[in-house]
């Protein structure tokens, strides 16, 4: 390149003045422009990077909950009271108790939550038995004490009397039936066919039905299998819990029993 470089120059001394001046204008233009390209490019190698923009991090469970849980969620709520083992009744609690099918005693607010799911129930082919809703702690306490009867006299000691009690009723007070808003609830071919208030009403289609359409009318199953550590209750296919619909759907969107549902309220309120 540097030989061709020096014939050129020596041809164009030949040639004359006027095409040699051309020749070192033009290749001083080139170099220059080779200089300033250089420099661009030493410019763009030191300019600093914008940052990258970090992943969104992924939410966890229980905070795509808690972003999606009802905006009025209040745990004072009457609808989202909780009743359970260690939770008793609170003594200021207050309701109007309405007679509705076969006697039985519920909140007045909760009426036509229950007409309109035992209508549909009915139009489903589904008789409903409603077999127990409001109870006084007095009575309570009887259902309680002549369960520990019955294991007594089976051999249990009272000890193991009032234990196996426990797994299906809970002491006077912390009955959620004191509330009017819990309902035990059958068919009556079931109970025609002798059958009770046992985790074997599963195997009807009428609690199929119930499981499947309760949340639309604002009710839970408040005591599911696999939950029994949660709630301090065995599994009861038949108690029925009214909380409300938006609560409701949401519950059994995530799989979630009362005292999930309540515990995921307070640590909202606690951010």
């Amino acid at each position: 390149m540097r030989l061709s470089k020096v014939l050129l120059l020596s041809i164009l001394m030949l040639s004359g003045c006027a095409q040699l001046e051309n020749f070192f204008e033009e290749t001083s233009n080139q170099s220059s422009e080779n200089e300033i390209g250089e420099e661009i490019d030493q410019d763009m190698t030191d300019y600093p990077k914008e940052p990258e923009e970090e992943p969104e991090k992924e939410l966890s469970e229980e905070e795509v909950m808690i972003q999606e849980l009802p905006t009025e969620a209040n745990v004072t709520d009457w609808n989202l009271i909780l009743v359970n083992p260690w939770e008793a009744l609170p003594e200021n609690y207050e309701a109007e108790f309405v007679e509705v099918d076969n006697t039985q005693q519920i909140d007045a607010r909760i009426v036509d939550a229950w007409n309109n799911w035992r209508d549909a129930a009915l139009e489903a082919g589904h008789n409903l038995f409603f077999a127990s809703g409001y109870r006084t702690v007095e009575r309570q306490r009887n259902n309680f004490n002549n369960s520990v009867a019955g294991y007594l006299s089976e051999g249990y000691s009272e000890e193991e009397s009032i234990e196996k009690t426990k797994e299906y009723l809970t002491e006077p007070g912390h009955s959620e039936h004191h509330t009017g808003l819990a309902l035990d609830i059958v068919d009556h071919e079931w109970i025609n066919a002798g059958g009770r208030l046992d985790p074997e009403y599963d195997t009807q289609e009428s609690q199929k039905w119930l499981v499947e359409t309760m949340a639309d009318y604002g009710f839970i199953l408040r005591y599911p299998a696999s939950k029994e550590e949660i709630t301090g209750i065995q599994y009861e296919s038949w108690h029925f819990r009214y909380v409300g619909v938006e609560h409701a759907q949401f519950m059994k969107k995530y799989d979630l029993v009362l005292e999930e549902y309540v515990d995921l309220i307070k640590i909202r309120d606690e951010m």
